[in-house]
């Protein structure tokens, strides 16, 4: 029976809404290449509020840039 509690209390966890899963800041509007590969990594720095971040995209087949990850960096 305490199986059955705890695999569907973990079932309830992981099908609710991550509330506390990071939200991107300081993505700053972009463009678009004509001179990047298609599927290169492109690095753009920005800052909000004092915090440092970088921001990782994807360029596309079209050129355009595609959020794919991003790191804040420590201003100690």
């Amino acid at each position: 029976m305490n199986k059955i509690a705890a695999t569907a209390a973990l079932a309830a966890i992981l099908a609710a809404p991550a509330a506390f899963a990071i939200q991107p800041s300081a993505i700053p509007e972009t463009g678009s290449l004509s001179k990047a590969p298609a599927g290169s990594t492109v690095e753009i720095r920005t800052s909000d509020k004092g915090d440092s971040f970088v921001n990782y995209y994807r360029v596309g087949e079209n050129g355009s840039l595609n959020f794919v990850d991003q790191v804040r960096q420590s201003n100690d």
